[in-house]
Order: structure tokens, then sequence, then C-alpha cells
């Protein structure tokens, strides 16, 4: 059985037992219970990709471990197969009774290098479970938005917003993304019980994202308990010039409470320019918890 993950950009689908062990901006590692078990690192390219050269680097990097035997790989038909979106260039590794293969990746399409391996593929993986796996790979969409789905959370947003910030702390997920003019920010709590055992949720958003509670409208969000707050500037011929103040002017809130799933989100986006209602709506609406 397979789990979607989606990360800045990247898209694929893995097995359910791994879980995701380190994330950073353009990197992503999977563990299972007998330790790693997939990294894959990707970012853009500006002008001419070679494959050699940075399977040389690669190659380069292993000279602090002399005892890991790194070399090219020439990919079977079957991963080819699964890999047909990509030029892609195989590589391999040998230390002691770790072992690992994977491939250096570019896709024409969106200029994207991609490097990914699997380790000790004998231990935990059957051949089919890797290919399903590589078949799903993908560095875009052909949208203008970007996925985010990770964890129990999942997220689309224009492509326009570009990852400013995230944590995953136990019970307090966080995502901050840019587009230059507005932040967007969406949050994830959870035991909602833990949270909510002493307060109800007015007092809770408020203290949670800093604003006074009696801003707060309650209203329900698909049949959830939810408030929510817009501030109050009227659209108009100057509202421009907010654009060049130091702070954001316009605003909009919302925190529902998932009582079935035991969690709170909230999505809060503060902007210098007038929130486009479309776009505010339809992050929203794509905003919900992911089965685990």
């Amino acid at each position: 059985m397979l789990k979607k993950i989606a990360w800045n950009g990247i898209h694929l689908s893995v097995p359910s037992t791994w879980e995701l062990g380190r994330i950073d901006t353009r990197h992503l590692l999977f563990d299972n219970h007998a330790g790693p078990a997939m990294e894959i690192k990707w970012g853009p390219v500006k002008g001419h990709f070679s494959h050699r050269s940075h399977l040389k680097k690669l190659i380069a990097q292993q000279k602090h471990h002399p005892d890991k035997n790194l070399e090219e790989w020439h990919l079977p038909p079957t991963w080819e197969s699964a890999l047909s979106n990509f030029i892609a260039k195989g590589f391999s590794w040998q230390s002691g009774d770790e072992n690992g293969r994977g491939a250096i990746l570019f896709c024409p399409s969106c200029k994207t290098a991609v490097m990914f391996q699997v380790f000790n593929i004998a231990d935990h993986m059957t051949g089919e479970a890797i290919l399903k796996t590589l078949k799903s790979l993908q560095d875009h969409r052909n949208d203008d938005q970007t996925a985010w789905i990770v964890f129990d959370i999942h997220a689309l947003l224009p492509r326009t917003f570009q990852l400013n910030d995230y944590q995953f702390k136990p019970g307090n997920y966080k995502l901050a993304f840019t587009d230059g003019f507005q932040t967007v920010k969406l949050f994830r709590w959870a035991p909602a019980s833990a949270f909510l055992s002493q307060t109800d949720l007015s007092q809770f958003a408020a203290n949670a994202l800093e604003f006074n509670r009696e801003n707060l409208v309650t209203t329900s969000f698909l049949e959830h308990p939810a408030v929510e707050w817009r501030s109050n500037i009227i659209s108009g011929r100057d509202n421009w010039l907010y654009r060049f103040k130091p702070k954001p002017a316009f605003h909009w809130v919302r925190v529902w409470h998932v009582a079935e799933k035991n969690r709170i989100l909230g999505i809060r986006i503060d902007s210098k320019k007038p929130i486009d209602a479309n776009m505010m709506m339809s992050i929203c609406a794509n905003y919900r918890l992911n089965p685990v």
C-alpha cells in the first residue's frame, strides 16, 4: 500500500510503512523500521545540465568516506521505463553491509534536477514496490498550483507562493508562504481535546494567532465549528498605496475544529494589497486532513 507525498514541487507515492525522517526545503529522507529507506534532493537548473558532471561531483564527495565505493550504474530497463519522464543516469554504492542505488534525473520541461537513492533495497522493498514509487515521481504539476502533502495535512496553493518557513513540532504544525506582497500561513494543532480543554475555539484562535478575540465571528466551515476574522478596509482606488506600507493592511483568518479527527486547522493571510476572495476560498477549500 502506498501513500502520497508532495513537498515544494516534488510528488511521489511511497510505501505506507515509511515515515518522513527529515524534511528540508528541497530534501526528503524516508525511514522504515530498519533505518533509512530513500533519500531525494532536487532543485532548479540554470543553463546547461550535465549528468556526468553531477555524477563526478557525487563521486568526489565520497573521498571523505574511503570505505564507500560509488560508481556509475546502468539503470535496468524497468527503472528506465518507470523514469521515462526524465533524462536519467544511475549510480550505485557499497559500504560494508550497506548499499544503495539511485539516479540523477533531469526534467527538460521544468528544468529541474533530482537526485534520489534507495538504501539496502533487498532488505525492505520488492522490485515491484520500487517501480511503483519511481513511476509516481513527478517534479511539477500541469497547472498553476503546488501541492503540499506531508504527515496528516494536505494543501494546494498557487505556484506563485514560495515556501518561507515551516515547523513540525509535536502537536503544532506550521507552513508559511509568501509571494512578495502577501503571506499565507497554514496551521494544524493536535490533539484538539487538549488545546480546548480549558478554553473555547475563539479564545484558542485569538491566543494562538495573537489577535483580539472581539474581532472574531463564530461560523461554520464544511459543517465544522469555526471562527473567522477579516480586516474591514474598504476596497478603493487608493488601495495600491498600502503596498508601500511596512506592515500588511489586509488580513483574513479562519480556524476550524475537525472534531472527528481531534484536530484544529487554521489559515491566516496577511497582505499589502486587497486579498483575492477566489484565491482565499480556494486555499481554504483545499486545506484538509490527509488520511494516515
